[in-house]
């Protein structure tokens, strides 16, 4: 159960019996069909344009505890916040590409570190599924989530009904110890799920989770783009990339000759070892002496997780004197990754244009690799 990892859920109130004074009492009926009610309740969640998904999801059992509440797109976009501990953050995923905007203590939780740590501090941070718990464009879109629960099957022909949070439901137990979900009796739609691996198309595990589920409507669907679309022209630009943990390999180089001509060459690679994707990384160097001055130059690139990249730039002060001078140069070289390029950003402004005109238009297309756990990593 979720709670085993650091929360306590009380579910007595979802049984029969439960809480008879707080919640009123289903009278005596007899059993209906799963079968039918789950295909009716699968084929609307499908069709939603959009879902707003409120609870609690662990990367996998046993691990820790996040509450969450997201609106996710049928294309793959969303946006919303979760909490770990005491810290929240805020996540945004577009173009197949998630972020976290979240205080130090929320990075630290996670055990996440880089050589520009310090402006991870309330700045939007590329991460991976590991980071965030759930990769929303493949897990919880629409139809994909739609696809995973009818995948898991059902335990049992016969759906009870039960009272949940003082709505009429009927309870479903789907394949496996832990699995099940509630479709309101009126409504006929998905309200709840407790599911206890989570996992897409093409992946080999998922999440642990407990969301209550609701069709997003148009309104909602429009504050997520417009958000989006703003946070991207507005601040991704600036944000860093936490899906590699970028370091030195083994230590940088400086050469000076005459003029000075001074010279910086190191190389940088997956310090962790278990990194995700492509991080574009910048070398930025200051070479300084007090008589002559700083010079500064750089270099950048394209770090592919699990190899290495090499970086090197050159100064030359071009000092022109008719006696021979010495000068003793000092140099220093700080690493910067960027978590959305430019010509990423215009890539991006112009996916969620057309994923939002085909959502709001009665569904957009399957998003290029969001049945792929890791497709949002790559570049």
């Amino acid at each position: 159960m979720l709670g085993l990892a650091g929360c306590s859920i009380d579910l007595s109130h979802l049984a029969p019996g439960g809480d008879e004074e707080d919640e009123p009492t289903a009278e005596e009926s007899e059993p209906v069909p799963a079968e039918p009610l789950l295909e009716s309740a699968l084929a609307d969640l499908a069709g939603y344009p959009a879902l707003t998904a409120d609870g609690q999801i662990a990367e996998s059992v046993g691990a820790d505890v996040q509450d969450v509440s997201l609106t996710v797109a049928d294309g793959g976009a969303a946006s919303g916040t979760l909490r770990l501990n005491e810290a929240e953050a805020e996540v945004a995923q577009a173009d197949e590409k998630l972020y976290v905007k979240a205080a130090e203590s929320f990075w630290l939780d996670k055990g996440v570190f880089g050589p520009d740590f310090d402006d991870f501090e309330d700045n939007w941070v590329r991460s991976n599924v590991t980071q965030v718990g759930v990769n929303p464009a493949s897990s919880l879109t629409p139809p994909a989530l739609s696809q995973i629960i009818e995948g898991i099957g059902l335990e049992s022909d016969e759906a009870e009904e039960e009272n949940l949070d003082g709505d009429l439901t009927h309870k479903i137990d789907l394949a496996g110890e832990r699995n099940q979900l509630w479709v309101d009796a009126e409504t006929e739609q998905i309200k709840r799920i407790e599911i206890e691996e989570l996992t897409p198309e093409g992946a080999d595990t998922g999440p642990q989770v407990r969301l209550d589920l609701a069709e997003a409507d148009e309104a909602a669907v429009n504050e997520l783009y417009d958000g989006l679309v703003t946070t991207a022209e507005d601040e991704l630009t600036g944000s860093r990339d936490a899906r590699v943990e970028v370091g030195w390999s083994g230590a940088p180089e400086m050469d000076c000759e005459a003029g000075p001509l001074c010279t910086w060459t190191g190389t940088v690679h997956d310090a962790g070892g278990d990194g995700v994707g492509n991080v574009a990384v910048r070398m930025d160097v200051t070479f300084t002496n007090d008589e002559i001055g700083e010079q500064e130059c750089d270099d950048s690139g394209t770090l592919e997780a699990g190899s290495g990249l090499e970086l090197s730039c050159e100064v030359n002060y071009n000092i022109v004197s008719e006696t021979e001078q010495s000068y003793e140069i000092n140099g220093e070289a700080q690493l910067v990754t960027r978590g959305l390029t430019g010509g990423q950003q215009e890539e991006m402004l112009a996916a969620l244009d057309e994923q939002r005109e085909a959502t709001l238009n009665g569904g957009a297309e399957e998003t290029e690799g969001a049945g792929d756990e890791d497709a949002d990593q790559e570049d």
